[in-house]
């Protein structure tokens, strides 16, 4: 029996990251400030983790990829303009800040 080289593509979203990135999204919706996330692909079929917010008139209100030359996470807003790019913990940290502020989340030291 011989073994079958299988090349992976370059921009890879490892199972570790995948449930980063799922946990995260969880987090969002038990906090309220999401309401659904689910895997999509962006045009040129690189995987991304998109975040929804809202009910009738849901919303995408973040995507969460990987470039492929750069070799760092990037997530988007809704609108396809890129919030923040660099290693997923600070991507996942920035759009948390990014979506506790836009809920208008009291601040519990005052």
């Amino acid at each position: 029996m011989t073994a079958e080289i299988i090349n992976l593509p370059d921009n890879i979203i490892t199972l570790q990251d995948q449930e980063a990135l799922e946990s995260f999204g969880g987090h969002e919706i038990a906090l309220g400030r999401a309401t659904r996330f689910h895997w999509n692909k962006n045009n040129n079929g690189d995987p991304v983790f998109d975040i929804y917010r809202g009910g009738t008139d849901e919303e995408l209100t973040a995507s969460i990829g990987r470039h492929r030359k750069e070799d760092e996470f990037y997530a988007n807003d809704g609108k396809g303009d890129q919030i923040v790019s660099g290693q997923l913990d600070h991507v996942l940290a920035v759009l948390d800040r990014k979506f506790e502020d836009e809920h208008d989340v009291p601040d519990d030291t005052a």
